[in-house]
């Protein structure tokens, strides 16, 4: 049984705790493990407090797996397969390693290696270690004897089953978590420094205020241009992901490009550099000196927060530079706003974290809270808040593990972008997008950044070499050139606080201006009507249930909880990766089995034939073989769902003549009938589609079409309980999205007998 010991002591400084650290050492460079959680820039909501741990205790290193573990490596298939063309291996990473050591005698000791299938499972495994406090107070920052360290990009193998060629090497590090026994706290807006122990820890006795050094930010010597792709290279991965996008394989993909040098001096330098320059909210200082690596991070983005059992996620999509004055900055702002491409970018984001959100918590709590304009010196961004409330038999490893990596650094759906990433990238990204935080499950305490505008570096013989990464979302609306020189701009401050470099800009080209927390700019039309908040409640329906087909979209949860809120019970199934030889035998049990009184066919990347079980399921209600007790289920086909649909009556899908639209709130019309009845007319609705349907017979009626009123947006059979809507009722962008949910809910199986009448009554007379 162990207490916590607090201490209090006025503290006026702006950085304090850099120079604690420094002063914690031997000597002017880093010696030992040192991590630091800071908040930088003007004081706001997400940075009130900066954290320094004490690192001598336990730690737990993550490594990359043996490659003889592989049971698919060198397969014959694998160097044909392309992500960009769709074909991805839902093959499960083999078991992480992970190592628990003990500090002891002035040494990392092992003292266990454990070999978890999952992230989550390691991060649950942390648990065994950590000290639950007897005086603990909801009301403390953070909570000693948790955990704190780093999980990098790559540890999305675990999270995220999907397989990839370019992993990192065997025996990698891949992340590292220390227990943190005791900590500093600064508390900008009061000015306090707070000291957080166990009362069996040395820093418990501490009753005075410690030695803060102020650092010497120093200027470097001289400067190095950093290797990177060039920007022809670049422009045209920048193609290569439109025209996947245009085929239907994906929505967004975000790609890195990297920038590479030795360094001129040591990292913490850069990183005093960049702090000084670039203050944000999720800066941190990581350093593990028996394995030579450093990161050095002025990121602006949380990944996730656990507050009084609200779990909360702060993405960050959409990007202009700051102007060089006031009136310019603000015309960089509403051009930002009002950009059909930017808010696509960040609508589509803001529904791919609801359904991560949504994998574990409480159905109906999960919803878009807030948005607005986050300034920093040299860009501005579009920044969206989305809670949910955790379910209360979720463990905080898999509430983690749900959400990582951040869907604003990788793209949608998550699944397949993963892999598409990997393919661009052509390496594994290591620190870069993976997330910096601390976790104290006992306590219910959890908080996590994503490490963009960050410098990763290794130590070599002579030199530190460095790696610095940026790039954006890539939608179909991206221009390469845009996309290129916004990389450039988010790299900027890092690659000048690394090497003096900054990507091409001046100073002039690249103006730095003061930070700020900025409302989103009102605008007209359809982008206008659009705003955060909790979702408005239907009635419940009683005896609902519904089948719902997992076609790897990011936003099934959402469509779930869509159904859930109205009081249908949902059972997801995943429409990808099963076992294809008795696709046939597997329905039935499921019919059988959950007696479903309704089906969704779920939306997804490609095309709907990559489903068999979608497919199958369209066959069978088109040929009125859908059948529970006498009656036709009714079905509902949803974008890759509403394709099967016309795939199963012949109708051709081909590429959108008018250009693929992917996160854009749009108007549909509609034939006001059955589930669009009482609509308004034309309705918004978010679209995600780049194919189309062509019809080629009228074995299925149109009932909704896009703003041209030429492309097939909904369909339905004349005499079945069938429909196919391609837009997502669930989204946020689709205002009245539930009243077609609750509309469909409330169809009823139409008895076999019933359906063959209206047949013949609707067959035409000979």
């Amino acid at each position: 049984m162990v207490r916590i010991v607090e201490s209090e002591f006025p503290c006026s400084q702006v950085d304090p705790l850099v120079g604690i650290l420094a002063g914690l050492r031997i000597g002017e460079l880093p010696n030992r493990d040192e991590l630091l959680l800071h908040s930088g820039g003007p004081i706001t909501d997400l940075s009130q407090r900066s954290f320094l741990p004490s690192l001598d205790s336990i730690r737990i290193l993550f490594f990359e797996p043996q490659s003889d573990d592989f049971s698919s490596s060198g397969s014959t298939s694998e160097s044909t397969r392309s992500a960009l063309s769709g074909e991805i291996s839902l093959t499960p990473a083999p078991p992480l390693v992970m190592l628990v050591q003990e500090w002891r005698s002035g040494r990392w000791n092992s003292i266990d290696e454990l070999h978890p299938k999952t992230l989550a499972a390691a991060l649950e495994a942390t648990e065994k270690w950590e000290i639950i406090p007897t005086n603990l107070d909801e009301k403390m920052p953070i909570v000693p004897g948790g955990f704190a360290g780093i999980l990098g990009y790559d540890l999305s193998r675990w999270s995220v089953e999907v397989e990839l060629e370019n992993t990192p090497k065997d025996g990698e590090l891949l992340g590292v978590l220390w227990r943190c026994d005791a900590w500093w706290v600064h508390d900008r807006e009061e000015e306090k420094l707070r000291l957080l122990s166990l009362e069996n820890h040395p820093w418990a006795s501490i009753n005075e205020a410690p030695e803060i050094i102020k650092p010497n930010v120093s200027k470097l010597s001289y400067s190095l241009v950093p290797n990177s792709e060039t920007d022809a290279s670049h422009a045209q991965k920048v193609e290569t992901i439109r025209d996947g996008i245009r085929r239907g394989h994906f929505y967004q993909v975000n790609y890195g490009r990297r920038w590479t040098s030795k360094m001129v001096d040591h990292p913490w330098d850069a990183y005093l550099r960049l702090n000084e320059s670039n203050p944000a909210p999720f800066s941190s200082w990581l350093h593990l000196d028996d394995h030579g690596w450093s990161v050095a991070s002025a990121s602006p983005e949380r990944l996730l927060k656990l507050q009084q059992n609200t779990l909360s996620t702060r993405p960050i999509k959409g990007t202009r530079a700051r102007g060089s004055s006031r009136a310019e900055d603000e015309r960089l702002r509403l051009e930002m706003a009002s950009s059909e491409k930017e808010i696509a970018e960040h609508l589509m984001l803001v529904d791919l974290e609801r359904h991560d959100l949504g994998r574990v918590c409480k159905t109906g709590s999960v919803y878009w809270s807030d948005w607005r304009i986050e300034a920093l010196p040299t860009v501005q961004h579009l920044v969206s808040g989305v809670s949910g409330e955790l379910l209360p038999n979720v463990s905080f490893g898999a509430a983690l593990s749900a959400l990582f990596p951040g869907g604003s650094i990788t793209g949608c759906p998550k699944t397949v972008t993963l892999a598409a990433i990997d393919e661009l990238e052509g390496a594994p990204r290591s620190a870069w997008t993976g997330s910096i935080g601390h976790i104290h499950s006992g306590a219910k305490k959890l908080e996590f950044n994503i490490l963009i505008r960050t410098l990763e570096a290794k130590s070599g013989p002579q030199n530190w070499f460095g790696t610095v990464q940026a790039g954006g979302g890539i939608v179909i609306g991206s221009a390469a050139s845009a996309e290129v020189e916004e990389a450039r701009w988010k790299a900027a401050a890092v690659t000048e606080a690394a090497w003096g470099f900054r990507t091409g800009f001046s100073a002039k080209e690249l103006p730095e201006r003061e930070l700020g927390m900025l409302e989103v700019p009102n605008i007209a039309g359809t982008l206008g009507r659009l705003s955060p908040g909790k979702i408005s409640r239907f009635s419940k329906r009683e005896n609902k249930r519904v089948l719902l087909i997992n076609n790897l979209d990011s936003f099934t949860e959402n469509i779930a909880d869509a159904f859930a809120r109205i009081g249908a019970e949902v059972r997801i199934v995943a429409g990808r990766g099963a076992n294809s030889v008795n696709v046939s035998g597997q329905i039935d049990d499921l019919i059988e089995g959950f007696q479903p009184t309704h089906i969704v066919l779920g939306p997804g990347p490609s095309r709907p034939e990559v489903s068999k079980i979608t497919m199958e399921i369209a066959n069978r209600a088109i040929d009125g073989r859908l059948i529970l007790n006498d009656s036709h289920i009714p079905l509902l086909g949803w974008c890759l769902g509403h394709q099967a649909l016309g795939r199963a009556v012949g109708w051709d899908l081909v590429e959108s003549p008018l250009g693929a639209i992917h996160g854009v709130p749009s108007k549909i019309y509609h034939d006001a009938g059955e589930i669009f009845s009482g609509i308004d007319n034309p309705m918004i609705q978010m679209r995600y589609n780049s194919l189309v349907l062509k019809p080629s017979n009228s074995k299925l009626q149109p009932t909704a079409w896009d703003q041209t009123k030429t492309l097939v947006m909904g369909l339905r059979h004349d005499s079945l309980p069938i429909h196919g809507v391609q837009f997502h009722p669930e989204s946020v962008g689709s205002p009245d999205g539930v009243k077609i949910i609750s509309a469909f809910i409330d169809l009823e199986p139409i008895h076999t007998i019933l359906s063959e009448q209206v047949r013949q009554n609707r067959r035409p007379q000979s």
